[in-house]
């Protein structure tokens, strides 16, 4: 049996992530049995035995981010996401109104309501083949602000093989 933290909720399912801080954590609907909700857990053992590694790993490199760090990151992002967000937003006649640079750690780029493209230093981390991901998925949304079959269409146009470069953004990287 784990242990978990339990979050009730006005949901109809049950759900269990691994957060930050490799804890189990479990989403369950108010009135849900709390026997079920631990058969459940006990279920899913497989499950977060697999994953718990990655989370691990990645709560160690969070521990290794640096103010030092993350001002070269930027900097890196600064001279290389740019000319990125250029070349690909001519190939799909795109015009983003802005680029800024964050250290948002959750989310490695956003699309405002304004077309305004925001993307983490932290991408900086990952092979050039997952950032031109990023900055494809972002220009997209200029033109579907939403994520339909349509959205995922027009990236395959530019970008056939977006899939393979996605999967490089979902294991932590290597920080030194």
């Amino acid at each position: 049996m784990y242990d978990y933290r339990l979050i009730r909720s006005k949901r109809k399912t049950i759900s269990i992530h691994i957060d930050d801080h490799c804890e189990i954590v479990v989403r369950a609907p108010l009135k849900m049995a709390k026997k079920y909700i631990d058969e459940t857990v006990n279920r899913q053992s497989d499950w977060i035995e697999k994953h718990m590694p990655e989370a691990r790993r990645r709560m160690e490199q969070a521990q290794k981010i640096t103010p030092e760090l993350i001002k070269e990151l930027s900097e890196r992002a600064k001279k290389e996401i740019p000319p990125m967000v250029t070349h690909y937003a001519a190939l799909m006649d795109v015009k983003p109104t802005a680029i800024k640079i964050t250290a948002a750690r959750k989310r490695f780029g956003s699309c405002s309501g304004k077309n305004s493209l925001c993307f983490s230093c932290f991408l900086m981390l990952y092979p050039k083949e997952a950032i031109e991901c990023v900055v494809v998925h972002e220009l997209a949304h200029i033109r579907h602000h939403d994520h339909s079959a349509a959205f995922y269409r027009f990236i395959d146009s530019v970008m056939p093989d977006y899939r393979t470069r996605e999967r490089l953004l979902r294991k932590a990287p290597t920080i030194e």
